[in-house]
């Protein structure tokens, strides 16, 4: 055998032996590695998983991506559709737009809005009442639906009106407790339903009501109440009308004050138009209150009586007295005196007698 026929023998064996790999190759399509990312992607939001060594099927043209592999040129190749798209459409706007607001503006309602959300803790009050200060912030109502929510205003306070922001979810009813100065109005609230968030205005004959209303679930606040800074101012004022009053009711028209008066004297004799109304000391003078006519009829005279004489009316001494209005003022404390008017067997007489000198 020639040497050169045994070479080319060999070399046909290998080409023999390769022909099928290389058959296999050449029917395996070439897919570029960005159309392969796509379709992958494709297939992991379609949720189905492609045969095991075989790309996904291709669901589109999608946009091109930005940057490289996005740019066209030479050899550039259209990247492969998406599923899920590259921007999520804008939320819907259920309301117009705010106002624009100008400085002076957008300075009160930051101060509102720090009123509102002051953290003024509200204070638990004697029997379970959840008591907020007035005027300190907005007070917040908690409720819930199937119960109630009782809100006692000051003793004494009327309600003129009631608003409330959702009239439609939210009851509130009149109730009243205690009697006369005491008598309390209170509001009952009621939500029906959870999740809920609007406002309560009441206007009354002292103040008007700013108030949050919130409903949840399972939580409320049985009873709400507040304190009032005008409570002290009202106490005082109380305190001044009961010592004004008792003083003009301890004061007579002249005066005096008859806690620091005697009124201890008895009246005897006759008993004519002029008889004093009232006889009362001081401990330094002696004052006969007449009726207001004794200015139509004639003044009877004033005589001190003393038991030192042979008869029994006693001995008859002149006292230094003087009328002030319908008032004898006398410049001793008597304990035994008369009052006479007219002469002769025409005379009237009033006995005058101190119970302590008996």
């Amino acid at each position: 055998m020639i040497p050169g026929d045994n070479n080319m023998k060999a070399i046909g064996t290998v080409l023999l032996a390769g022909l099928p790999a290389l058959a296999h190759a050449q029917t395996q399509p070439q897919v570029p590695a960005i159309i392969q990312g796509s379709a992958a992607a494709a297939v992991s939001v379609a949720g189905t998983p492609p045969p095991e060594g075989q790309p996904a099927p291709l669901k589109g043209p999608t946009p091109a991506k930005a940057g490289a592999e996005g740019a066209s040129g030479a050899g550039a190749i259209p990247a492969a559709s998406s599923a899920v798209p590259a921007k999520m459409p804008p939320p819907v706007q259920l309301v117009s737009p705010s106002a624009p607001l100008d400085a002076k503006e957008r300075r009160a309602a930051t101060l509102a809005r720090q009123w509102r959300n002051r953290r003024e803790m509200p204070q638990q009050g004697e029997d379970g009442v959840v008591r907020f200060l007035f005027g300190a912030t907005l007070p917040t109502i908690v409720c819930a639906p199937l119960q109630i929510c009782n809100l006692a205003l000051q003793p004494g306070e009327v309600v003129h009106d009631v608003q409330v922001g959702d009239s439609v979810r939210w009851k509130v009813s009149p109730s009243v407790s205690g009697s006369g100065s005491d008598q309390t109005t209170h509001l009952i609230i009621k939500p029906v339903d959870a999740g809920l968030v609007s406002s309560l205005d009441v206007a009354t004959n002292r103040r008007t009501y700013a108030i949050k209303l919130v409903s949840t679930q399972r939580d409320w606040m049985p009873l709400v109440a507040f304190n009032y800074p005008d409570d002290m101012q009202r106490q005082w004022s109380a305190y001044r009308q009961t010592v004004a009053f008792g003083a003009a009711a301890n004061t007579l028209p002249t005066g005096e004050n008859t806690a620091n008066l005697d009124f201890g004297f008895q009246l005897s004799g006759d008993d004519p138009s002029w008889k004093p109304v009232r006889v009362y000391t001081d401990g330094a003078k002696t004052y006969i209150e007449f009726p207001r006519t004794i200015s139509f009829t004639g003044a009877p005279s004033l005589v001190a009586l003393d038991n030192t004489g042979w008869f029994s009316s006693g001995s008859t001494q002149m006292v230094n007295y003087r009328m002030l209005g319908n008032r004898y003022v006398v410049d001793r404390v008597l304990d035994r005196a008369e009052l006479i008017s007219g002469v002769g067997s025409g005379q009237t007489r009033v006995v005058i007698t101190r119970e302590a000198a008996r």
